[in-house]
């Protein structure tokens, strides 16, 4: 069997690649199998692993920094089957994978060429045999053509099912989480804000940042974030007699550099520390994205739902170059409360403040936090919440204190 990768996106759409290879290396650096090259951002340098067990053929993910997705679900490592879907990295390139046979008429005239040394004719029967011959041929006509029968049908069968399954299915529900993260990535934002702890005489002790994510909710600016990423001294208590005030607050778009990152206010703040929530203000540029839609209702939500987050874990020690670009982690829901929804979802601290989606798109709440020693039971404030916030918020924003 030969493993091919249609390549579905990208310049090279349409390029359908065949290895014979029992184990296929994927990534951007040069010593793959598949090679993507530099262009391909979201791959990693040694992203993933075919291997072949007999006929068997199994994807691994080697701690790309994107991930790998089978069918738009994230995997570590899983069985391929042909005509299933393999995503290199959230928002990465898209590939079709198919199993191909030898065809067993290409290996008899190669070993008929390595008996007689012809590399032209394929050699006669003689007499004797002619009667075994005809045989042979007519049977491997009759075989040819039920194989052929076979296979328009099944293409005639395929395109019904494929008209069928378009009329009644969603682009969301067919794409499932790739289809969620083109709709909603570009509005996810990289937040970084600088604060300043300063003593009872007033003296600056210390400076310190944070990064996080956000998201935008409206076309006038609004950004919906954690508070403890803009007040932190409130969640991390300084020493006796020393407060903290926000120095700075700035937002990056994805795909953007840090050079073009622009200011933010804030233009509503939780009305205390226990909701984790605050709205961000920044000027909109021309085009701003916005995020596709919200799932306010918590009736709507409940236990086994899939859902994914999208933002920017662990800040700037994933990026590998000057460009942010966003992550995808996907998950399900685990508990439905009135302040706080509990998801089986591996969230970093850069999650902070980014969006937890359900299939259809819709935001159903920020990602807050996890616990310590259980990191796949992560937590988030229903959008509700911020929701109430935005309706109420001031026409202009408020400074920084």
């Amino acid at each position: 069997m030969i493993a091919t990768f249609t390549h579905l996106t990208s310049s090279r759409r349409g390029l359908c690649e065949k290895f014979a290879d029992d184990t296929i290396t994927v990534g951007r650096a040069a010593n793959n199998t598949l090679c993507f090259g530099d262009n391909e951002r979201r791959v990693s340098s040694h992203h993933a692993q075919i291997t072949r067990h007999s006929e068997t053929f199994l994807l691994r993910d080697l701690g790309s920094t994107n991930g790998t997705m089978l069918n738009g679900r994230r995997i570590i490592i899983s069985e391929l089957n042909a005509d299933d879907l393999i995503e290199f990295g959230a928002g990465g390139p898209l590939m079709r994978f198919g199993l191909e046979q030898i065809a067993a008429a290409n290996d008899n005239l190669g070993n008929a060429q390595n008996q007689t040394g012809n590399t032209g004719d394929v050699p006669q029967p003689g007499k004797e045999s002619f009667a075994a011959f005809m045989r042979h041929f007519f049977k491997q006509r009759k075989t040819n053509t039920r194989l052929t029968t076979a296979i328009v049908v099944s293409m005639i069968l395929g395109a019904v099912f494929g008209i069928w399954l378009s009329s009644n299915m969603t682009p969301i529900d067919g794409e499932r989480f790739t289809a969620v993260a083109k709709l909603n990535s570009p509005a996810v934002v990289f937040i970084q804000t600088e604060f300043e702890l300063v003593d009872g005489d007033g003296n600056i002790t210390t400076i310190e940042s944070r990064t996080g994510s956000g998201f935008i909710v409206s076309e006038s600016g609004l950004i919906v974030t954690n508070r403890h990423l803009i007040r932190d001294w409130e969640y991390n208590q300084p020493p006796a007699g020393v407060t903290g005030r926000t120095k700075s607050i700035s937002v990056i778009f994805q795909g953007q550099k840090r050079s073009e990152a622009i200011p933010a206010t804030i233009a509503n703040l939780s009305s205390d520390a226990s909701l984790d929530l605050v709205i961000l203000k920044i000027v909109p540029p021309p085009n701003m994205p916005t995020i596709y839609g919200i799932e306010p209702n918590l009736s709507h939500i409940g236990q086994g739902d899939e859902v994914a987050t999208i933002g920017y874990p662990l800040g700037m020690q994933l990026l590998t170059d000057d460009r942010i670009d966003t992550s995808l982690a996907t998950g399900f829901v685990s508990r439905v409360g009135q302040d706080a929804i509990q998801l089986d979802l591996h969230a970093h601290h850069g999650n902070s403040g980014g969006p937890v989606l359900n299939l259809k798109g819709e935001v159903i709440g920020v990602v807050t936090s996890n616990l310590a020693n259980a990191q796949n039971i992560t937590f988030c404030i229903p959008i509700g919440m911020a929701y109430e916030m935005i309706k109420i918020s001031p026409p202009a924003p408020v400074r920084n204190s």
